[in-house]
């Protein structure tokens, strides 16, 4: 009797400890996690006025860099100069062979002196009535061209030397000793300027043409200085498009400082229009499907989870920032890591930062 209460009671401890162990599974609680949600972060859009920069470059030169030549064609005879020299004003700097020139001055002398003589006799005769007054003016006539003849001889020989027209340095020699230089041809580049007058021209395009105007505020960076940027000013802006290139030309006036600069030098500049428009400005990775000036922006929506794609209108892109003109108002936020990933249909979770 004994052994039959035994197994009477083992199936019954049995059933209490399953009974036990599946209570305690029914009140585990389970914690569900949306896999499929992109994380992403969240950027505040910034709003004020803004220029888009005009970039362009060029060659550094001077104020009045003068090309000059002799009035008259000749040989060289003398060149005193060579490239790098500084000169003063109204140095000697180089000379024609005067043989010719001379025998023209001389010749322009003696036509004025025979013309002279002629117009005293020819009114002495007229005194005694043995010239008609027809005789005396056109004696007077002969006289006039003589005296014009040796004036211009006599100039042409003061422009057969070349002499500098105010100090500065021998840029350029064209022209060597014993060569012909022709009438108005360059024998010689002199800067004339001092350190406060270097420039740079620079073409810009008709849609760079409209935004700036003199005054405007340049930066400008060189090779020889790579770490160092010069500031300038746009003194002048041409009315007038370039016949070759289309290009309307602006020049930059450079405060050089104490800085060595030298003609030819190349420069970038980087104009900043006064003019101002109101933009937004966001990070760059916020833009997506960007073509041309169009793109767009993801929004988050008010339940924090759903997000939604706005088009927008980029005005240009600068320093990892893009500047839009339109589509961004009312917006405080937009997605920007995480924004190449997501879709119109995308569930987002916005990650702290």
């Amino acid at each position: 009797m004994k052994k039959k209460y035994l197994f009477v009671l083992i199936p019954i401890s049995l059933a209490a400890i399953m009974f036990t162990c599946g209570g305690e599974k029914k009140e585990t609680t389970k914690v569900t996690i949306d896999e499929s949600a992109v994380a992403v972060k969240l950027v505040n859009v910034e709003q004020g006025e803004y220029a888009l920069p005009v970039i362009s470059s060029g060659l550094i030169s001077t104020e009045t860099e003068s090309r000059l030549s002799f009035k008259v064609p000749g040989i060289i005879q003398k060149i005193y100069v060579k490239e790098g020299d500084a000169v003063s004003k109204g140095q000697l700097l180089a000379s024609l062979d005067l043989t010719e020139i001379d025998a023209q001055v001389s010749q322009a002398k003696n036509g004025l002196d025979k013309a002279t003589r002629d117009f005293e006799r020819g009114q002495k005769l007229f005194k005694d009535s043995a010239a008609t007054l027809e005789q005396i003016q056109n004696l007077q006539t002969a006289l006039n061209v003589a005296q014009e003849s040796y004036r211009i001889a006599s100039f042409n020989k003061q422009f057969s030397t070349i002499r500098a027209l105010a100090s500065g340095k021998v840029i350029k020699k064209f022209l060597n000793e014993g060569e012909l230089a022709s009438i108005g041809t360059p024998v010689l580049m002199v800067n004339t300027s001092g350190q406060s007058s270097w420039i740079v021209k620079v073409g810009l395009p008709d849609v760079d043409w409209v935004r700036v105007k003199a005054g405007d505020k340049v930066s400008i960076t060189t090779d020889a200085y790579p770490n160092s940027e010069l500031q300038g000013e746009l003194s002048s802006v041409n009315e007038g498009a370039e016949l070759v290139t289309g290009l309307y030309q602006a020049e930059v006036k450079i405060n050089a400082g104490n800085k060595k600069l030298a003609s030819g030098l190349f420069a970038k500049v980087r104009i900043q229009p006064s003019a101002k428009q109101k933009l937004w400005s966001v990070p760059i990775e916020a833009i997506v499907e960007g073509q041309g000036k169009s793109g767009s922006v993801f929004v988050v929506q008010a339940d924090g989870k759903s997000v939604k794609k706005v088009p927008v209108q980029v005005a240009y892109l600068e320093n990892q920032k893009a500047f839009v003109s339109s589509g961004l108002e009312g917006i405080e936020q937009v997605v920007s890591a995480g924004s190449a990933f997501l879709t119109e249909n995308s569930v987002v979770s916005i990650a702290k930062n």
